[in-house]
């Protein structure tokens, strides 16, 4: 009998003002996506900014609960859904999640979010975004996209996965404050400001020279 498994994607109002201006230019009501590998949150993974005060700096990033409440919020609206997958699957995304956190090159898609509402989005070499990491987990678990991973915004999911709603509320009533995050508000110093300079180039690089095809992802 194939075993059962579950992985948590989790949609946000996150409260950062990149975050609020996603949702006032793009007309969307949550501007952030996470995938979790327990019902407790407690693995949950995402591609946004590494540190609070480095905003250029982004990549895989495993999120605490202060990174969406930032220390003062008590209101997170979120949409938890609960996607079954098989044993293999969940081994697959699980893997797939690791292999990217050993590897140093993955950016934050930073540009393809950025023009979203005039391009529509687009694919670069070794960068998600924080729905199209998602979606990619989920074409791990055999889920069929209808355009590519990187055109979803986190609003679409209500309907796509609408039966596997699990949870809608306050972040804060779903799970608690667990641990401190000091790395994550660490405040801006010279080498912030250095590795900022460095992440920025590399994808605007890459933005302009190593697109990825719809049908090579």
């Amino acid at each position: 009998m194939m075993t059962q498994r579950y992985v948590y994607v989790v949609i946000s109002k996150t409260a950062t003002r990149f975050g609020y201006i996603l949702r006032r230019v793009g007309g969307v009501r949550y501007n952030h996506a996470a995938i979790a590998l327990d019902e407790e949150l407690k693995e949950l993974y995402s591609f946004a900014r590494k540190q609070y005060h480095a905003a250029l700096i982004g990549g895989l990033v495993e999120e605490t609960v202060e990174r969406y409440t930032l220390r003062k919020q008590t209101e997170i609206p979120v949409t938890v859904f609960r996607i079954p997958v098989s044993a293999e699957q969940y081994l697959q995304i699980k893997q797939e999640i690791e292999g990217i956190k050993q590897d140093q090159e993955y950016k934050y898609n930073l540009f393809s979010v950025l023009t979203f509402p005039i391009t529509k989005g687009f694919a670069v070499y070794k960068a998600y975004s924080c729905i199209e990491f998602v979606m990619n987990m989920m074409k791990k678990a055999d889920y069929t996209l209808t355009k590519p991973a990187y055109q979803y915004t986190p609003d679409e999911l209500l309907e796509l996965f609408a039966a596997e709603i699990w949870f809608q509320g306050n972040l804060l009533d779903y799970c608690s404050l667990r641990s401190r995050d000091d790395t994550y508000f660490q405040p801006m110093n010279l080498d912030t400001c250095i590795r900022s300079g460095s992440d920025l180039r590399e994808i605007v690089r890459r933005s302009l020279f190593t697109r990825v095809k719809a049908n090579e992802i």
